[in-house]
């Protein structure tokens, strides 16, 4: 298992079959939080589970947010593609052709108070379950490249060989959404339980790494933004 996950780790460090992912931050209000889930575990994730199955894409997720203030965002869909083409490609969001239901009768877009959406590049990854929880990282690294670098030849085959208490470990540089300002990268630490990621922020948890690393150098100032999140509903081609 620990060599598949090497293989894997050196295929997506050369740029072979990289993969692509959305994130859209959604702010839902505590009074539409129990409909905004049914109407995404009941119909659209289904909308998700037909395009996974036809190939247009690869995953799709709902997670929420532990904790943070309530005018930031609350919630998060994850959506999954081997392409740019697939993940711009928005025709494929079709439920009327999909499930036989209007788009309009299962819409959670007027439950929002604000939205966005945001494209990643995945650079390298540790594949593994999915977790309940997982620790979102967002960093602007002095030296983008040297930090990407790092992370994809030293920190993920470390968290290949070494068990460090993670379920899956990625990576992704920015696409879409990037100011003069804001975070360049992304790194994602997957966990089996909120308590085991909300752990890794205390301290508690193994923090151990990889020697010779230098991204501390690359990103003196640690990450702009660390949130946790809980796994709400995950589906991709194996489910």
């Amino acid at each position: 298992m620990r060599k598949l996950l090497l293989i894997l780790l050196t295929v997506f460090s050369f740029g072979v079959n990289a993969q692509y992912f959305s994130v859209t931050y959604i702010n839902v209000s505590q009074e539409d939080v129990a409909e905004v889930a049914r109407l995404e575990t009941q119909y659209w994730s289904k909308v998700a589970k037909a395009n996974i199955d036809s190939g247009k894409q690869m995953g799709w997720g709902l997670f929420a947010k532990v904790g943070g203030a309530s005018d930031t965002w609350t919630h998060a869909f994850v959506n999954v593609y081997s392409s740019i083409d697939q993940m711009m490609d928005l025709s494929i969001w079709n439920p009327e052709e999909l499930i036989g239901v209007s788009a309009e009768d299962i819409s959670t877009a007027q439950y929002y108070n604000a939205s966005t959406t945001h494209h990643y590049k995945i650079q390298g990854q540790v594949p593994g379950s999915s977790g309940l929880a997982a620790v979102w990282n967002y960093g602007r690294p002095e030296n983008l490249q040297g930090f990407v670098k790092d992370n994809v030849e030293l920190w993920g085959p470390f968290f290949a060989k070494n068990d460090t208490g993670r379920t899956n470990w990625g990576i992704a540089t920015k696409i879409t959404g990037v100011n003069p300002t804001n975070a360049t990268v992304m790194t994602w630490d997957g966990y089996s339980s909120v308590a085991e990621a909300v752990k890794v922020l205390a301290g508690e948890g193994n923090n151990s790494g990889p020697s010779g690393s230098k991204t501390g150098e690359y990103m003196p100032d640690g990450f702009l933004y660390r949130a946790v999140v809980q796994q709400v509903m995950w589906i991709d081609a194996n489910q």
